[in-house]
């Protein structure tokens, strides 16, 4: 994990997890960041979710942990994902679908923030600026279904990893960070 063609994005339950910047837990976020070169990606979602602020226009001038870490650049947050390409439109559906079915709710409250990575993970990789991506979440149903849909467009399963926050750790097992269980 971590290589020039892999793109981790990271889910709000994760940085909530690892709670305000001074936390042992978003320091080794940030220290493996730092360590493996390489920048979390946030979604535009997922931002306004750990920052409250549903603009992210704004979010360079912040002073919350993600604030920070965005101005010292181990964090970033992308574009949203292009609706009009029809795959990421379908998967982004597929996505709503499958988390309401696992989650057992209805669709009409499955978050835009959980279609959207899955979406941005499908876009990501179809449109080759990655050949591996990673969705880091504590949130089952949304790391089921990334790992679940991604490979019906035709992508292999080593193509897209679902990882807890635990398991993000445990990736990272050269300093195993048990912060994050």
């Amino acid at each position: 994990m971590g290589g020039d063609r892999d793109v981790i994005f990271v889910d709000s339950s994760v940085l909530i997890s690892c709670g305000r910047r001074e936390s042992t837990r978003f320091q080794a976020l940030a220290r493996e960041a730092r360590q493996r070169d390489v920048v979390f990606r946030l979604s535009p979602q997922v931002y306004a979710e750990v920052s409250g602020d549903p603009l992210p226009a704004e979010y360079s001038s912040g002073s919350s942990a993600v604030d920070e870490a965005l101005q010292e650049g181990w964090m970033k947050v992308t574009e949203s994902p292009s609706y009009s390409q029809s795959e990421v439109s379908r998967v982004m559906d597929q996505a709503r679908s499958f988390i309401a079915t696992t989650s057992d709710r209805s669709e009409d409250v499955v978050e835009k923030t959980d279609t959207e990575i899955v979406g941005l993970a499908l876009e990501t990789l179809a449109n080759g600026t990655a050949d591996r991506v990673t969705v880091v979440t504590n949130d089952i149903p949304l790391g089921k279904a990334a790992a679940s849909l991604i490979p019906q467009y035709g992508f292999d399963d080593e193509q897209i990893t679902w990882l807890t926050g635990g398991e993000l750790a445990d990736e990272l097992a050269s300093d195993f960070v048990p912060e994050f269980d």
